[in-house]
């Protein structure tokens, strides 16, 4: 987890975390060997939806958000969830290539129809960042998601690699998110603590980040579940 130069209000954003301390069980099914590449493939395809459409939450946040850093930041973001411009680097496109190195085919990532959770999952992160202030929905994404991507990313990305067989070409899509997250959510970090600047935007970004940590372990669970019942 990144932790920045430390204020009173990001060591609560961070003890809401800890006192949060889910792990997603996909991590260890992963690191064990125990999860069938059906089952990956499975995962893959689920998130694939999710990050067709991370784009729009970061336009979202960057359409609410008053100040010019952190337009900057947020179009940054964008820019690089788009490939910085390369199309074989969008990471969609990255994820599909996971996806393909899982089994799947391009038809595969296409047609796969979303669980109940995943669609609660992206509906309820394009309310916040849609309907909430620039604070809040911030805080949601950067410190509710962002945040324990380069961690939970990088292992994956090694167990994919000495557990099922994937080259690093296969699991860029996870190595990417190793180096940008860390940088993001450091800066959003900072944004938060400098525009969250009255206790009653502070209260509702910690309500932002908590029902966000909700919605996001209801989505693993249930997509655990899904995995863990395919074919081997």
């Amino acid at each position: 987890m990144i932790e920045p130069a430390r204020s009173p209000f990001i060591d609560e954003l961070l003890s809401i975390l800890r006192e949060n301390p889910y792990v997603d069980p996909m991590l260890e099914a992963a690191r064990t060997g125990s999860m069938s590449r059906a089952g990956l493939r499975l995962w893959t395809l689920q998130v694939a939806i999710v990050v067709r459409d991370f784009t729009r939450f970061i336009s979202a946040i960057h359409a609410n958000c008053p100040h010019r850093d952190g337009q900057q930041l947020l179009a940054e973001n964008l820019w690089e969830e788009h490939g910085r411009g390369v199309p074989d680097q969008d990471h969609y496109s990255l994820i599909r290539r996971l996806a393909r190195s899982l089994g799947a085919t391009d038809r595969d990532v296409d047609a796969v129809e979303p669980l109940v959770e995943t669609d609660a999952y992206i509906n309820h992160c394009l309310n916040v960042t849609r309907q909430k202030s620039f604070v809040e929905s911030l805080t949601a994404i950067a410190v509710g998601i962002e945040i324990f991507m380069p961690a939970f990313f990088g292992t994956l990305s090694e167990c994919l690699r000495s557990n099922y067989g994937l080259t690093s070409n296969d699991v860029d899509y996870l190595l990417v998110h190793v180096t940008e997250d860390k940088t993001h959510s450091r800066r959003a970090l900072q944004l938060i603590d400098t525009y969250a600047d009255t206790d009653e935007v502070k209260e509702k970004a910690k309500a932002a980040l908590r029902e966000m940590l909700v919605v996001k372990q209801q989505f693993a669970e249930a997509l655990f579940k899904h995995c863990s019942s395919a074919p081997e």
